[in-house]
């Protein structure tokens, strides 16, 4: 089962048949920051999608792949999770979306990917969890995996959704705070960060969304028959 794996921001698959199965796993969107205002609390960041397609591909050439990087986390802002891409528009996933700043309880949640272009298999990303009650941020949603959407965070707690099923990780979104700080990083592969939160005057940021992955295979693999039977 020749395969190539790649977490690199861009590099080079360099075809080896005719053809190839590609997998590629977004970033997860950052959890949401806050101002310098005592009580703010950030929603959850999206988690990455799930693309993966069959291409033709010519022997010898080169071909590139950029895997969505970690998205750090912004103070009293937010951001989207990176996409990763094969040939710059052949196979697409996109990234989750950056938990809300400065959310009002029960919102800010960030849409988990979705959209991206492979017509072989696609599950969506988790959607972040809102910003819970009047204290607590929101956790980061779970990245999506070859056979499942990724899991959404937690609307009452501070737990991170999990990665979907097949997801070559472990990370799930990061948790949400119930005190003061930083909101907590997103794992791998593409789980969105948790959002922060202030009960002073100092401005946090959201937690980090978590880095995608890329997968290439030149001969079918055992999981073939299972892709996109969900």
């Amino acid at each position: 089962m020749p395969a190539l794996n790649y977490t690199a921001a861009s590099t080079t698959y360099t075809a080896h048949s005719t053809w190839a199965i590609v997998e590629l796993w977004a970033g997860g969107g950052t959890g949401g920051g806050v101002a310098a205002t005592s009580g703010n609390n950030g929603g959850g960041g999206g988690g990455g999608e799930y693309r993966a397609s069959v291409v033709t591909t010519t022997p010898g050439t080169g071909y590139t792949v950029a895997v969505g990087q970690t998205r750090a986390g912004v103070s009293n802002g937010t951001a989207n999770g990176n996409p990763s891409t094969f040939a710059s528009t052949t196979v697409v996933a996109n990234g989750g979306t950056g938990g809300t700043a400065n959310a009002t309880a029960g919102t800010g949640g960030g849409a988990g990917g979705t959209g991206g272009t492979g017509t072989l298999a696609n599950y969506d990303g988790g959607r972040g969890g809102h910003r819970n009650g009047t204290t607590n941020s929101g956790p980061g949603g779970g990245g999506a995996g070859r056979l499942s959407v990724g899991s959404q965070g937690s609307d009452s707690a501070v737990t991170g959704g999990a990665v979907g099923t097949g997801n070559p990780g472990t990370g799930a979104g990061g948790a949400g705070r119930t005190t003061a700080g930083a909101g907590n990083a997103g794992g791998t592969y593409g789980s969105g960060g948790g959002g922060a939160r202030t009960a002073s005057a100092t401005a946090r940021a959201g937690g980090s969304g978590g880095a995608g992955y890329g997968r290439i295979y030149w001969s079918p693999p055992a999981f073939l028959c299972c892709l996109g039977c969900g």
